[in-house]
């Protein structure tokens, strides 16, 4: 009978674990986030193999995803390349190193990789573009919130984007106050 006993708690408890190994965590965001006195809605959901691509706008708008002044971006990252936050440091400093015209700090506070970058006017997007964003890795991969601000300049009166940069500066102090809005579980 003991034996009975201790067998039956054995597979109970195999049972168990196997139930906790089998359920795998799983990304889990918010349908809005709310970001300096604005609701921000989610209009889109794009998944390309392991990664995923959610654009929010501000509740008050016109929701087209093609034309905004204003979003919020959540990346979703599985990390299977196993990619450590000063990897990825090292690719986007890279990647911007390339974009001359566009002024860009990328650093790892904490353990946030943390960006603020000033994107010039072009042909195609006729605006500068004030970026911020924090990124994290958590038991479901990497995650990463973004804030974008479009804001309009006149070809004629295109401004040199160091008079940006204060208000980019300002941007990410209120950003990193910014709840953490990707869950794992």
């Amino acid at each position: 009978m003991i034996f009975r006993t201790h067998s039956l708690k054995a597979l109970i408890f195999s049972l168990f674990l196997t139930g906790c190994a089998v359920h795998q965590a799983q990304f889990s965001v918010p349908d809005k986030v709310s970001f300096k006195g604005t609701t921000f809605e989610k209009v889109t959901h794009n998944q390309i193999d392991q990664m995923q691509q959610m654009l929010y706008l501000p509740e008050q708008s016109v929701k087209n995803p093609d034309d905004w002044n204003q979003g919020i971006l959540l990346f979703l990252d599985k990390n299977s390349d196993a990619q450590t936050l000063q990897q990825r440091v090292e690719l986007r400093q890279q990647s911007f190193a390339k974009q001359p015209s566009t002024k860009a700090d990328i650093k790892i506070i904490g353990d946030e990789l943390r960006s603020e970058v000033i994107y010039p006017p072009t042909e195609r997007f006729p605006n500068v573009m004030l970026e911020v964003s924090r990124g994290r890795d958590s038991q479901c991969g990497y995650g990463q919130i973004q804030f974008s601000d479009k804001r309009s300049v006149s070809a004629k009166k295109l401004q040199n984007l160091t008079a940006y940069q204060s208000a980019l500066t300002e941007l990410a102090a209120q950003f990193s106050q910014l709840a953490w809005q990707i869950e794992c579980k």
